[in-house]
């Protein structure tokens, strides 16, 4: 609408210019922002139980090791950086058991005044119950041609016969006229892997150099050893095969003893390098000869350089870790349940307005 000059107003057809709204900017819905917040806290949570579970799974490993490496001390004479050879550990009863074949065959000696020839079979009364963890042997008097004048168990000695001719333990006995430990070997007259330690049988008068009569020896089964090792051991805290004790040879490529299945494991090859790894404090993740993954650690025996490896199972090992994360999946469910259910109370408490 236009103003003349006589001052009176008409309509016109201009149209006004039309004006533009402010733009609004629009954000998310009070819906949105609860759900976001759902979906971070279900990630934090997800990404904290990762974290703690992964650190607890470390944890078990490292705590796993240092079991083994104790229970492996324990039966092979040394835990901590200190030897203790502890009475029933192979490490202590080696020695003390060599002690007493040399006394008894010192003794023996001098009973006989060195004419073992002489002995009467029918006093043979020799007997060999067991001595610490060595369980099972066979005692023997035998003479330096390998024949048996008497033993523990008669009904294995066949007259006339010399299995131990020649034998690895006899010929250093009688030529240093010194005891000896000599093992693993197969026996020839039980057919069982065997330990032996043998001593002379000195005569009382006889010359210095003079080699001696006979030789008292004992033959000790090691199929039962690691069985025993575990009873005394280990038991109470790894029942059943959730703990394995392997013996091994110096060169670690066959069995002496295994406390799981002995009698069919005896003499079985090993993977001489795997087992190596094992010897390290940390310990290496092998199977078994049955196929169970199990962390060996492994320690020295003296005398004759054997390993023991004390196995625990990887579940026994991470059992720990497992129940701490189904703690964690628990209180992690809390949680996000306990958030969703406020979030959901917001919803519907603002959809009502």
């Amino acid at each position: 609408m236009s103003t003349p000059a006589d001052g009176l107003a008409l309509p016109t057809t201009e149209r006004p210019e039309p004006v533009t709204p402010r733009s609004r900017r629009r954000g998310w819905s009070l819906r949105a922002h609860l759900v976001a917040v759902v979906l971070i806290t279900i990630a934090l949570v997800v990404l904290s139980g990762v974290l703690v579970v992964s650190k607890d799974y470390r944890r078990a490993r490292a705590e796993g090791a240092l079991n083994a490496k104790f229970e492996a001390g324990l039966a092979a004479g040394i835990t901590g950086r200190i030897k203790t050879a502890g009475a029933e550990s192979i490490s202590g009863s080696i020695p003390d058991l060599r002690a007493l074949i040399v006394r008894s065959g010192t003794s023996l000696g001098q009973a006989t005044n060195g004419n073992l020839a002489a002995y009467p079979p029918d006093r043979c009364n020799l007997s060999f119950a067991s001595f610490r963890s060595f369980t099972s042997a066979v005692l023997n008097i035998v003479f330096p041609d390998g024949s048996v004048l008497c033993s523990s168990d008669q009904s294995l000695v066949v007259a006339g016969s010399h299995p131990y001719a020649g034998a690895q333990w006899l010929t250093p006995v009688i030529d240093r006229d010194a005891a000896t430990v000599v093992g693993p070997l197969v026996d020839p007259v039980s057919k069982k892997s065997s330990m032996y330690v043998a001593a002379p049988i000195p005569a009382p008068n006889a010359p210095p150099d003079a080699k001696p009569p006979g030789v008292l020896m004992v033959a000790i089964d090691l199929t039962p050893l690691a069985t025993t090792l575990h009873e005394r051991f280990a038991a109470d805290r790894y029942p059943a095969n959730s703990l394995e004790y392997l013996v091994t040879t110096a060169k670690r490529d066959k069995v002496v003893s295994r406390s799981i299945l002995p009698e069919s494991s005896v003499g079985k090859p090993l993977d001489a390098s795997a087992y190596a790894r094992a010897d390290s404090p940390k310990g290496a993740v092998l199977k078994d000869l049955n196929g169970t993954e199990r962390l060996y650690v492994g320690q020295a025996v003296d005398e004759l350089n054997w390993h023991v490896y004390a196995g625990i199972s990887k579940s026994a090992v991470y059992r720990p870790a497992r129940s701490a994360f189904r703690d964690y999946v628990t209180s992690g469910l809390i949680i996000v349940i306990g958030v969703g259910l406020v979030a959901l109370a917001g919803i519907f408490t603002v959809a009502r307005r």
